[in-house]
């Protein structure tokens, strides 16, 4: 919308909008239309500002004032025999070449480390150190067969992994996979969390697991758990696990953002 008013308002000269150049921060100023009409206002800030201004109750003149230095616009539309029409004004409030506030910066990834700190809170399993490799080979697994073309959608993905998790748990112990349960649950939520709007796009799914099995191998342990870990051929090597299992596990592991 900000971009459909600035490409139409330089079309607007029968009214003009007056105003100052150059504000001073924290004072008061005021645009306004010449001839006074009624007027739909916006104004575009930088930085963080947000609704710096007040609108005229007779809806021809808008009041702004900004702490906050940099450009902005005022944006007026009005109706001109029929037909919308936009007034547009740029302006400096404080020091000529002030740049905009800028946003603080996005934090990096964090998955890796809640991995390493949240598995031994939430995996109630004596044994979640040497189950920790299994699950590791899941992620990776699925993150290979993504680098092979061999999964091609989201939802497939979504799938393999259930069916590799239940299977490699289930054959850990009968009661591994309530054990990771809890882990398992939030692990979805930060999954979410960190491929944010790029939960649809394979090459951040690959890249994300991976992230977990790197993850999840720092908390190896050489001692044998007594199952092999899952071949590089896929999950049908992997028994069926019991169905149970299959739809709790389903339940929780990434529930809205992959489903189909």
């Amino acid at each position: 919308m900000i971009l459909f008013f600035l490409l139409f308002g330089a079309n607007s000269a029968a009214q003009e909008l007056i105003g100052p150049a150059r504000t001073v921060p924290g004072i008061l100023a005021t645009f306004e239309i010449v001839p006074a009409q009624e007027a739909s206002w916006h104004v575009v800030t930088p930085g963080t500002a947000t609704n710096p201004y007040q609108i005229d109750s007779g809806l021809s003149k808008l009041y702004f004032a900004s702490s906050e230095q940099g450009q902005y616009t005022v944006i007026a539309g009005i109706v001109e025999e029929g037909r919308p029409k936009f007034l547009v004004k740029t302006f400096t409030n404080g020091d000529e070449g002030v740049q905009p506030t800028p946003l603080p910066p996005v934090p990096t990834s964090t998955l890796g480390a809640w991995i390493r700190t949240q598995t031994p809170l939430l995996v109630k399993s004596g044994d979640w150190i040497a189950e920790s490799r299994l699950v590791a080979d899941c992620f990776e697994q699925i993150a290979r067969r993504i680098d092979e073309k061999n999964i091609q959608t989201p939802q497939n993905t979504q799938a393999q992994l259930q069916i590799a998790l239940v299977a490699a748990l289930a054959l850990a112990s009968p009661t591994a996979v309530t054990d990771w349960m809890p882990f398992l649950t939030e692990l979805s939520r930060q999954l979410e969390n960190e491929l944010g709007d790029k939960v649809t796009d394979l090459e951040e799914l690959k890249k994300t697991f991976q992230t977990v099995a790197d993850a999840m191998k720092l908390l190896e342990t050489p001692a044998p758990l007594g199952t092999a870990p899952l071949g590089t051929s896929g999950v049908t090597n992997i028994k069926t696990p019991p169905a149970r299992f299959t739809g709790r596990l389903r339940e929780i592991l990434l529930p809205c953002a992959l489903c189909p």
